[in-house]
Parts: C-alpha cells; structure tokens; sequence
C-alpha cells in the first residue's frame, strides 16, 4: 500500500523556486511571512527558535493562483 507523502521544503528552497517564478524575496521574507501568517503555504512554530514547514505542493498552487 503506497501512503501519500507530504513534502516539506525549506525556506531558503521556497525562496528559489518564489524566485524562479519571478517574484522578489529571500528566505528571511518567506520566514516572517509565515510568523505573520500572511502566506497560506505552510507553518511557524516557535519553540525557543522559530521552525517553518512550508508545504510544497500548497506553495506550488498558490504560484499557479497568482501566475498571470
């Protein structure tokens, strides 16, 4: 039985791929939009340091949202 998988990337990994789509940011951006809660694409969790889990296939569709 194949169980789906959830892939998780990275700030700095969502930032490349932001950027290979044409929009301006870094991975710091990405990780304050996530604390701030204004991107839908993944999580901040502090927890002494703050980790983001930034989910790629919901990052995908809000590129193709946004994609003129």
């Amino acid at each position: 039985m194949d169980v789906p998988q959830i892939k998780v990337i990275s700030t700095r990994k969502a930032a490349e791929i932001l950027k290979e789509h044409g929009m301006k940011t870094d991975h710091q951006k990405i990780g304050l939009g996530l604390q701030q809660r204004v991107y839908p694409f993944g999580v901040a969790i502090y927890d002494n340091r703050w980790m983001y889990e930034i989910y790629e296939n919901m990052l995908m569709k809000w590129i193709a949202e946004r994609s003129s």
